[in-house]
């Protein structure tokens, strides 16, 4: 019969760790949907297509694919000053 409770018991502990876990993991990737496109600068966006200034033949071209969606082309500005990859003409 103890034993009966201890199992119970385990079994219970494990399905309300299992929907803690379950639970956490789907409003974390809601809360990464829901400011996706949104501008926010903070952490990375896995939406965002990798793109280097080795991508682009001219300096306009990359200014617009960073004007286009700041947040995810952040790399392309590698100093901070609003004009992305300033080594291209």
């Amino acid at each position: 019969m103890k034993t009966k409770k201890i199992t119970t018991l385990l079994f219970s502990i494990l399905a309300i760790f299992i929907l803690v876990i379950s639970c956490s993991e789907s409003s974390d990737s809601s809360y990464e949907s829901s400011n996706s496109g949104s501008g926010s600068s903070s952490g990375s966006n896995s939406n965002c297509p990798t793109k280097t200034c080795a991508d682009f033949s001219s300096q306009a071209q990359a200014q617009a694919t960073y004007n286009s969606n700041k947040s995810c082309y952040k790399n392309l500005d590698s100093d901070g000053d609003g004009k992305a990859c300033e080594n291209l003409k």
